[in-house]
């Protein structure tokens, strides 16, 4: 499971908050920026209402934004193996 592409915080909230404005305003969406399948999916769905768009619609989206963001986070933080262990055979982590 990998998105956020790598981005800090604050470039995935700035991506998501204009991915999310094109959607709500009928603008082209870009695809592949790394905000995650829920969040993708929610917007598109948005997209496809335009202009019948609720605000579950947009608090769907933002729920799925914010998990995924959490979810990026954690992975992003967790270190890997250190170079001794990925060196030395049948090392347990």
């Amino acid at each position: 499971m990998s998105f956020g592409g790598g981005h800090t915080a604050e470039v995935r909230h700035s991506t998501f908050e204009g991915e999310l404005s094109a959607a709500v305003g009928g603008r082209p969406m870009r695809m592949h920026v790394g905000l995650g399948p829920d969040t993708d999916s929610a917007l598109i769905t948005i997209a496809f209402a335009h202009p019948d768009i609720t605000d579950d619609m947009i608090a769907t989206a933002r729920r799925a934004f914010v998990t995924e963001s959490v979810v990026a986070d954690i992975v992003t933080e967790v270190p890997g193996p250190s170079e001794e262990q990925a060196a030395v055979p049948d090392a347990s982590l």
